[in-house]
């Protein structure tokens, strides 16, 4: 049966929501705790223990976030129970009507194969199960807009009341292979329980039991050879911002952008935005063009008209930030130069950027631009100067974190999916090389609702790949007087 799309959910379904946000947030404390640190470290082992070395370089985030979820729900502790059954069984008489039903399903959830049927924007994807073709709807507002139709995916689906959602960051692989996929999974399970005669499990049992070699597998199968080289490199800026909804009102009127989308977390906050950036139209001019938006001196252009207008850059809208991107660094010059004369009431110092630039002097403007070989890596950027700035940290401490993390990007090329992990660790090496005790691993990684010992692993790379010491001069706002 078809899956029909819905915007709208009761507020029974809310309740369940907001018990599957909490529940998750429970487990992973729970899962922390140092009772079980000797069963974490023998899990760590053996999901590892399958994976391609030269892997575990360049996709670390991954392994180590699905290495943390498969702990909580598949992992059998030294009780033989798993996380889950034993947190259930240990706060059996506080838990909520909802948290019981959650639990009880997520104890029988595993990773598994799923071919993308459609991605419904700004509401999710339906999937559908390669094994049993049974369709489901994932509500996720933040689903990417960018994975093909009929792709594969490997990931939990857990049932939250009424609704669909993913455990945790997935692996995707092509079209093409889910053919192959599938036949490799099914001889393995034959071989794998050929000598068990009495024993007919079925594909949820199996996939349990076989998570660690299936998810190196697919890792082998999808994820880049870290060797390789060619990656296009695309220059980005970061303009902080005071005002992001008239920025974004803005972009929906004016001929001089085209909105891709809009995030939105599970609350209904606004999260991001992407906008195309347009540049001079290639026909008659459009009405009221050459006239400044609302941060500026005038009123938005009137997209009344439509022109022919080559695209010159990217704009991603944070609420603190523009993130511009384009492919050279003249395209960058115009599209930011477009941004500081719409703009310049609502970015920090745009004014006195606009004037510096129409003065000619463009040097002063750009000392901070970086040639970020990924968007990615400038969203953590971004992340780290406004998670400074709220914490009570100098301009001159955010460019030395920001350098910190630049250099790092330039040299290592990490891989990517959770930029919230990479921002809070930046800041709290940087934290640790300011020789400052403010900042505790737990309190950040609360903060940023991320597990402490991924932003540990982080660190320790961050380290190690920089030879960082306390008030290191490259970074450090201060000498070292030791």
């Amino acid at each position: 049966m078809p899956v029909n799309k819905r915007v709208f959910y009761s507020l029974e379904q809310a309740r369940w929501r907001r018990a599957g946000q909490e529940l998750r947030r429970k487990l992973s404390r729970f899962a922390e705790l140092p009772v079980f640190s000797w069963d974490a470290a023998r899990a760590q082992d053996l999901y590892l223990e399958y994976i391609d070395k030269k892997l575990l370089d360049s996709a670390d985030d991954i392994i180590m976030e699905r290495c943390f979820e498969w702990f909580i729900f598949d992992y059998k502790l030294y009780s033989g129970k798993t996380i889950i059954e034993s947190y259930r069984d240990r706060h059996r008489q506080s838990l909520s009507k909802h948290e019981v039903a959650l639990l009880q399903k997520w104890a029988v959830s595993c990773n598994s194969m799923y071919e993308l049927i459609e991605v419904l924007p700004e509401e999710g994807l339906i999937i559908k199960d390669i094994f049993s073709s049974v369709q489901i709807k994932v509500s996720d507002a933040n689903a990417p807009l960018d994975i093909e139709q009929g792709s594969i995916l490997l990931i939990r689906v857990l049932p939250v009341g009424e609704e669909y959602e993913f455990s945790t960051n997935g692996l995707v692989l092509p079209a093409s292979l889910k053919e192959p996929l599938r036949k490799k999974l099914q001889q393995d399970r034959l071989e794998f329980y050929g000598k068990q005669k009495n024993r007919a499990p079925g594909w949820s049992d199996y996939l349990k039991e076989r998570a660690p070699v299936i998810n190196a597998w697919v890792m082998d199968l999808g994820l880049p050879n870290p060797e390789s080289g060619g990656e296009k490199m695309e220059r980005i800026a970061i303009l902080t911002i005071i005002d992001w909804e008239e920025v974004l009102n803005f972009i929906k009127c004016s001929a001089r952008f085209r909105l891709i989308g809009q995030t939105y977390d599970a609350a209904g906050a606004f999260r991001q935005a992407t906008a195309a950036i347009l540049g001079e139209g290639c026909g008659s001019k459009v009405q009221g063009e050459d006239e400044t938006g609302s941060g500026g001196e005038g009123k938005a252009p009137d997209s009344g008209r439509t022109t022919l207008r080559p695209v010159i850059g990217r704009l991603l809208l944070t609420t603190r930030f523009m993130i511009v991107t384009a492919v050279t660094v003249e395209l960058l010059a115009d599209s930011k130069d477009l941004l500081l004369k719409l703009f310049n009431k609502i970015i920090v110092n745009g004014l006195e950027q606009w004037q510096q630039r129409r003065g000619g002097n463009p040097a002063s403007v750009e000392s901070e631009l970086y040639a970020w070989p990924k968007l990615c890596y400038a969203v953590v950027a971004a992340g780290v100067r406004e998670g400074l700035q709220a914490l009570g940290y100098s301009l001159k401490q955010q460019k030395g974190a920001i350098k910190l993390w630049y250099d790092y990007c330039a040299k290592e090329r990490p891989t990517i999916r959770n930029t919230a992990v990479w921002s809070a660790t930046v800041i709290y090496a940087f934290a640790w090389l300011e020789k400052e005790g403010r900042l505790r691993q737990q309190d950040l990684a609360r903060s940023y609702g991320v597990s402490p010992s991924i932003i540990s692993s982080r660190f320790g790379r961050l380290r190690k790949s920089l030879d960082l010491a306390v008030r290191d001069q490259r970074y450090a706002s201060k000498p070292d007087k030791t």
